[in-house]
């Protein structure tokens, strides 16, 4: 794994499978490609023969590959369906019906042909307008879907049945992980879409998975069944309207004209080229094992218990890992409204002398604009006890300089979910920083005890910090303005580089009207609790 990253480096790999995907670049010349829905070959390739090499004996251990580049992430996941023997588990809160969902469902399909068993549990949020290809998606002897906390109205008065049920309906399953033969894993941050994987034309979500073998494995595979077996999974033929269901060969030919669409594009070579990829070929996929793995998970009954009966959140879990902090903490949430435990927590580590680091998503880079609402009110108390706020430019990749051949570059958004601890552990998996991860959505996460990942993934990250990057955010005096009445009025200010000048913000900076306006107003409404 490279321990050398550099942000410019990083995010033009970035752009450049996106702006492929998205510009005017013509198809591979010559490739005539094909979508065989029949059974392939069986592979004897399985993933030990490619997942083996760790830096340390593995013996008794977990071992991990870092996925922060999104086509590693992709790549490294239709690696795993694609050499399954035997099982498959999914388990993820979104799962679109777009190019990325097509991709993942099709090598899901050729894997049940080979006679692998696939469950997929879904989250049921997201499914409206999509039972058709879900129960497409189910249609083979070999795949099983299950809906969780499903909303029993499926079209008109689906929403309304969500406003009506808040307090069930409102709570939702957001695990994330992919398990093959109970012998390795992904978690992390990521869904199943197209803004996940660099392939949105609009939206670049910047995330963060990690792929994992060992000893934590078998582990992961327990909680995916402890929610599989959970009264609040459902099996989807009992739950998605099936009068609309189009016939398995029309539903077949769809998802064909979606996947030779990609395959004769520029993208599918660039994945490629993926450095996960690269290191299969080159049999250098090297693991870091850990002295220490902890897995911690919500139990799914958590979406239908007391929301303040946190005997079992891993949130409770967390705020004690937090009590063995020595010098520095460092949080990465794309979605931050700290609870007041956690702001006391905070206290007690700022009294110890940690340094605290929050990184977090702008006004302009979020995309649930009433968590920035929530999360305001927070700012002033942490910058007051010493807490460091940096928000991420949604327009750094529109700053960089431009070239002809790519069109209106993406605008970006934080959906990391992580957790520095010292140069000793770090936190992956689903869980944010909010009340709604804290109180209402159960969630999966690990919390890894290795300096060598620890400090890997820091420095990386560090190395990111800067304000071409990111607005650090303070709390202090306002410009006085011609109606304040030579009153003074304190504030938010946000501090970035601009032209390779110095600017402060004292409004959230680069924000819409309407985004700025439906954070001031979820501000003044009681719904924190949800957000």
């Amino acid at each position: 794994m490279k321990t050398k990253r550099n942000i410019v480096l990083v995010l033009l790999l970035l752009s450049t499978l996106f702006f492929s995907s998205c510009s005017t670049v013509q198809p591979l010349p010559n490739t005539k490609r094909q979508c065989l829905l029949q059974k392939p070959t069986q592979t004897s390739a399985t993933l030990e023969k490619y997942l083996y090499k760790t830096d340390k004996t593995l013996a008794g251990h977990s071992a991990f590959y870092p996925l922060a580049l999104p086509q590693d992430a992709l790549t490294a996941r239709l690696f795993f369906i694609d050499h399954a023997q035997k099982s498959i588990d999914v388990q993820y809160y979104i799962y679109e019906n777009d190019t990325i969902g097509a991709l993942f469902s099709y090598h899901l399909y050729l894997a049940a042909l080979r006679g692998v068993k696939v469950r997929i549990l879904l989250d049921d949020i997201s499914t409206t307008g999509k039972d058709k290809e879900l129960i497409s998606l189910s249609q083979h002897q070999n795949i099983e879907l299950k809906l969780f906390n499903p909303n029993r109205f499926r079209t008109i008065f689906r929403n309304l049945a969500l406003l009506l049920d808040i307090n069930t309906l409102g709570k939702r399953m957001h695990n994330k992980a992919l398990i093959v033969d109970n012998y390795a894993a992904i978690i992390g941050g990521r869904n199943i879409g197209d803004v996940y994987y660099a392939s949105h034309p609009k939206t670049l979500f910047l995330d963060y998975d990690v792929l994992i073998i060992g000893k934590v494995v078998p582990e992961i595979s327990d909680s995916f069944n402890i929610y599989w077996n959970s009264k609040e999974a459902h099996f989807a033929q009992d739950i998605l309207d099936t009068d609309e269901n189009e016939p398995l060969a029309q539903a077949k030919q769809s998802l064909c004209l979606k996947i030779q669409k990609f395959q004769t594009s520029q993208r599918a070579k660039l994945l490629k080229d993926a450095p996960f990829t690269d290191a299969l070929k080159q049999d250098k996929l090297i693991f870091t094992v850990a002295r220490q793995t902890n897995l911690f998970y919500d139990l799914p009954n958590k979406v239908t218990s007391d929301e303040n009966n946190n005997t079992h959140h891993i949130s409770k879990q967390i705020s004690e890992e937090l009590k063995e902090v020595d010098k520095e903490l460092l949080i990465i949430s794309p979605y931050f409204i700290p609870s007041e435990a956690l702001m006391q927590r905070f206290r007690e580590l700022r009294k110890k002398g940690v340094k605290i680091t929050v990184i977090t998503n702008s006004l302009a880079s979020t995309d649930v604009f009433p968590v920035y609402g929530g999360y305001v009110s927070y700012i002033k108390p942490l910058t007051q006890m010493g807490v460091q706020i940096y928000e991420l430019k949604a327009t750094l990749l529109q700053d960089m300089p431009k070239k002809k051949k790519f069109k209106k570059p993406p605008a970006l958004s934080l959906h990391t979910k992580l957790l520095f601890f010292d140069n000793k552990r770090i936190a992956i998996g689903s869980a944010n920083i909010d009340p709604r991860s804290e109180k209402l959505n159960t969630e999966l996460l690990v919390i890894v005890t290795s300096t060598s990942l620890t400090t890997q993934e820091k420095k990386y990250v560090k190395s990111l910090i800067s304000l071409k990057n990111f607005y650090e955010v303070s709390w202090g005096k306002l410009p006085k303005g011609p109606f304040d009445d030579g009153i003074q009025h304190y504030g938010p200010i946000y501090t970035t580089l601009e032209n390779n000048h110095i600017k402060h913000y004292y409004t959230p900076p680069k924000a819409s009207f309407f985004k700025r306006l439906g954070a001031n107003i979820s501000r003044l409404l009681p719904i924190e609790g949800y957000l």
